[in-house]
């Protein structure tokens, strides 16, 4: 019963999750990408950097009417991003890429369009909206289903483990598929395992929330609101905000800035540790009041209880980051593993077919 619905199953699902799969392994070098796609991204400077402020107000002249929402910092080599609110209908916010030495735009594009961002689309929710995002986190429930169930059908009885993960290439096509199919999965589950549930994760932050929260304690992100503003009060510019939380986390770098879109709206500070795992998702907070400046609530991941500090990891796991360059070339091979499973299971399946069906016609001849 296993066997059968575990092959019918990845037979049906197996398209969908190569798919997702193999979009998820070009976004782990999302950025790399995108700077070969769009070379107006790239930017050569020489090392000075221009106000945020300045970079925030360029952004604003080349969209004026909308409220810019994030600024996100730049890499050596890169421009700094600001978005905004994007058009009705459309399937994201705009970008305004700024070069970070004169504050000069040099790209407009609308998220979700341009090629890398599309593809983030095709990955997360099939550019289907909100239906797409849940068909794939079902995917990847299948996907645990699959490596678990085929974990179950795979071990090995007594006595056999010698030949268990043994890929024969000398004994015909169907053998080495099934080697394939077998001891590359299992080989590579644990893997699998964890780029699926963290994708999961992802799409079903609530319930996996409250599913930890059974085990381990949580501490959820704080929400503080700026004070009302007296009459006439002037706003902190960008470069004002960051001045003001810069102490908070020593040693740590700036990633982005969530930028006030409300009267009482704070800004928000995103920075990445030097103690974090992962270097590039910026996930420790600092909350600053928009019209004094003062520090209204830090979050810091590496403090926080110990269901917190898990559901802080899935995101960093989920794209490899939280290994640097060697997990995101795990992640990058995770991806291909569901069509590789997906290929070799669809071939054992037809040969088997054929086989059955030659011998019903044997059969018949004879009868």
């Amino acid at each position: 019963m296993l066997f059968t619905l575990h092959k019918y199953a990845g037979l049906i699902a197996g398209v969908l999750l190569t798919l997702i799969g193999f979009t998820g392994s070009l976004l782990v070098f999302h950025d790399t990408l995108d700077r070969w796609l769009t070379p107006a991204v790239r930017v050569q400077g020489d090392g000075a950097r221009a106000p945020l402020a300045d970079v925030v107000e360029a952004a604003r002249r080349a969209v004026p009417d909308r409220p810019a929402q994030r600024l996100y910092l730049a890499a050596p080599g890169d421009a700094h991003t600001v978005r905004f609110a994007g058009p009705d209908g459309a399937p994201g916010p705009l970008e305004v890429s700024v070069a970070p030495d004169t504050a000069r735009v040099v790209a407009v594009r609308q998220w979700g369009v341009y090629p890398i961002s599309w593809v983030y689309r095709l990955h997360y929710t099939l550019l289907a909206g909100t239906p797409g995002k849940y068909v794939v986190g079902v995917a990847g429930l299948c996907l645990l289903f699959f490596g678990f169930s085929g974990l179950y059908l795979w071990w090995p009885r007594q006595g056999r483990w010698r030949g268990a993960l043994a890929i024969r290439t000398d004994k015909g096509a169907f053998r080495l598929n099934h080697d394939l199919h077998k001891s590359v999965g299992v080989l590579t589950l644990p893997v699998l395992m964890v780029v699926a549930f963290s994708g999961v994760a992802l799409v079903f932050p609530g319930p996996l929330a409250s599913l930890v929260g059974t085990v381990l304690p949580l501490e959820p992100r704080p929400a503080p609101r700026s004070a009302p503003p007296a009459p006439d009060a002037p706003s902190l510019d960008v470069d004002q905000a960051v001045a003001a939380g810069a102490d908070v986390f020593p040693g740590a770098t700036l990633k982005r800035v969530y930028l006030p879109t409300e009267p009482r709206s704070p800004y928000i500070l995103a920075y990445n540790q030097p103690g974090e795992a992962w270097r590039h998702y910026p996930a420790t907070r600092v909350w600053v009041d928009r019209h004094s400046g003062a520090l209204l609530e830090r979050w810091d991941p590496l403090t926080v209880a110990a269901g917190s500090q898990f559901l802080v990891w899935q995101f960093p796991l989920h794209n490899g980051d939280a290994l640097g360059l060697v997990g995101r070339w795990l992640v990058v091979a995770g991806g291909l593993l569901p069509g590789l499973l997906f290929f070799t299971g669809l071939y054992l399946w037809w040969k088997k077919r054929r086989l059955v069906r030659k011998a019903r016609h044997r059969r018949a001849r004879h009868s």
